[in-house]
């Protein structure tokens, strides 16, 4: 009965193994489907993707809080004629703050947006 079970076994693989295969082929087409967003590879006017920039902005901010940056949310960093400025938000506590500096990082400002009174905040 062993045999017989381990004959069967090996069929089924070397059949399994030896079949035609066919590349997947797909029909889609983002021109034509109206959920897929197309993201443009552009970056918008001032925006900042160095590396070192963002990653001094990140110890900034972790030194501000105090806590690592795994738990704060930035947007993205934007260059002005007199330096730079961002937003960031503790995804902790929900307090939200903007940065300001200088384009050499001698002098950093961060401002907390107080929240107003009658904002209502609910789940959906």
């Amino acid at each position: 009965m062993k045999n017989l079970a381990l004959t069967l076994l090996a069929a089924i693989a070397l059949s399994s193994c030896s079949s035609n295969k066919k590349v997947a082929t797909s029909n889609f087409d983002p021109n034509n489907n109206p959920y897929f967003v197309k993201k443009d590879k552009t970056t918008r006017a001032g925006e900042v993707n160095d590396p070192k920039i963002q990653k001094k902005i990140n110890t900034i901010i972790e030194s501000h809080l105090g806590i690592s940056i795994s738990s704060i949310a930035i947007s993205p960093i934007t260059k002005t004629d007199n330096g730079y400025y961002w937003k960031f938000l503790n995804v902790r506590n929900g307090s939200s703050f903007k940065g300001f500096s200088d384009l050499k990082f001698n002098t950093v400002k961060i401002e907390k947006n107080n929240k107003k009174e009658d904002t209502q905040v609910s789940d959906f």
